[in-house]
């Protein structure tokens, strides 16, 4: 689950990045604030998740990206360094904790317990 979730969420945040750039100044799809430093996270945090997707710490990537753009979610209400709106605030939140709790909800490799050892084969009847 947890490659599959870094994929999708991966290629989304590489589109909504480089859409992000072509939108400038405009809000992107009409209520969402892109500016160039949040198209650059969505971009880089995109290809994160894309090129450690298939690697078996995918759920981890996926609660650090989570905890992080809740984190950026929090800073765009209170700090004028990514200027948006609190739309775009509220996006990042919640898509912040869809991924982390994504991220959480992945259960560890399954951990084969050793073969137990087979019982002597019973020596066959001699003639």
């Amino acid at each position: 689950m947890a490659k599959t979730t870094s994929w999708i969420f991966g290629a989304i945040l590489v589109i909504a990045g480089i859409w992000g750039f072509f939108t400038q100044p405009s809000p992107v799809a009409g209520f969402l604030a892109a500016s160039v430093l949040s198209s650059i996270i969505h971009l880089v945090v995109g290809i994160v998740l894309l090129a450690l997707a298939a690697k078996p710490a995918a759920g981890c990537t996926l609660k650090v990206v989570g905890i992080l753009y809740v984190i950026f979610g929090i800073l765009t209400f209170v700090s004028v360094i990514f200027p948006a709106g609190q739309v775009t605030a509220w996006f990042y939140i919640i898509v912040g904790v869809i991924v982390a709790a994504l991220g959480f909800s992945t259960k560890k490799g399954a951990v084969v317990p050793p073969a137990a050892p087979s019982a002597p084969a019973a020596p066959a009847p001699q003639a």
